[in-house]
C-alpha cells in the first residue's frame, strides 16, 4: 500500500507574505504621526505667510495715509493764517480713506531756541565738570568763537523760530490685541519768514533798486592811466570804498535779481 501522493504547497518568500498581508497597525500610526507634523508645520508656516503679507499691506497704507496727513496738516495751517509761536495739535480718523479704526495724531513743534545767556550757563557748567575749576581761567579758540556767536544769535535765534517748525505724525491702530504705531517725523522751512526779520544785515528792501538806479544803475567801466578822470556808462558810478578822486577805480552799479 503506498501513501497518496500529494503536493505540499509552495511557500512564498517573507516579503511577498508581508506585502500581501497589508501595513501593520503600528506601521500606519507611525505615518499618520509623521502626516500630522508635516501638515502642522506646514499650516503654522502658511499663516505666518499671510500675516506677514497682511502686516505688510497695511504698514505701507499707513505709510501713505501718514504722508497724506502731513499734507493735509500743512494745508489745515496755512488756512488757519499760517504758523503761530506756539505748538499746534491735530487727531482724527483716516474714515474718509476707508480706514476708520486708523488714527492719527499730528504736532507742530514750535522750536523755542534758548536764550544765550542759558547757552553760555550750560557751557560753563559742562567745561567744569570736564576740565574742572581751571575752567573758569582758561579760555580757549572753541570759547572765543563761542563768545562770537552770542552777538549773532538773537537774529539766528529768531530766524530758526520764526521760519522752521518741526512736525510729528504718529498713526496707531489695532493688529489683533496688540496696538500698533508709525511715527513720521518731518521739519517744515519757509525762507519767507526770514524776510520779516528786521536788521539781519545785508536784505534787500523796496527802494534799494530806485535808489541804485538813481545813484547810476548798470555797471560803469572807468578808463584811463595814472590819475585819470574815468568816464561811466550809465550815469556816475558808485566809488569803493578806499578809493579816491573821481572814477579812481572802475565804477560799481547796483543790480536786484
Amino acid at each position: 500500500m503506498t501513501a497518496p501522493d500529494t503536493k505540499r504547497p509552495r511557500l512564498r518568500p517573507p516579503e511577498q507574505r508581508y506585502a500581501a498581508a497589508g501595513f501593520t497597525l503600528l506601521e500606519v500610526m507611525i505615518a499618520m504621526a509623521v502626516l500630522a507634523l508635516s501638515l502642522t508645520s506646514m499650516l503654522t508656516s502658511q499663516m505666518a505667510s499671510l500675516r506677514a503679507t497682511r502686516y505688510a499691506q497695511t504698514i505701507t497704507s499707513v505709510a501713505f495715509l501718514a504722508d497724506y496727513q502731513l499734507i493735509e496738516t500743512e494745508y489745515i495751517v496755512r488756512k488757519e493764517g499760517g504758523w503761530v509761536l506756539e505748538d499746534k495739535f491735530y487727531e482724527g480718523t483716516f474714515a474718509d480713506q476707508g480706514w476708520p479704526d486708523v488714527k492719527y495724531k499730528c504736532i507742530v513743534d514750535f522750536l523755542k531756541l534758548p536764550e544765550f545767556t542759558e547757552l553760555r550757563a550750560a557751557k560753563d557748567d559742562t567745561d567744569r565738570a570736564n576740565r574742572g575749576e581751571s575752567s573758569m581761567y582758561y579760555r580757549s579758540a572753541a570759547d572765543q568763537a563761542f563768545t562770537a556767536l552770542g552777538m549773532v544769535w538773537t537774529p539766528v535765534k529768531q530766524a530758526i523760530e520764526r521760519s522752521i517748525r518741526k512736525v510729528k505724525c504718529t498713526v496707531k491702530w489695532k493688529n489683533g490685541n496688540l496696538d500698533e504705531e508709525f511715527i513720521v517725523n518731518t521739519f517744515w522751512a519757509d525762507p519767507e519768514k526770514l524776510k520779516q526779520l528786521p536788521g539781519l544785515g545785508g536784505e534787500a528792501k523796496e527802494g534799494d533798486l530806485g535808489n541804485e538806479q538813481q545813484q547810476g544803475g548798470g555797471a560803469g567801466a572807468g578808463t584811463g592811466t595814472g590819475t585819470g578822470t574815468g568816464t561811466s556808462t550809465g550815469g556816475p558810478g558808485r566809488q569803493p570804498a578806499g578809493g579816491s578822486g573821481p572814477g579812481s577805480s572802475m565804477g560799481m552799479g547796483g543790480s536786484r535779481r
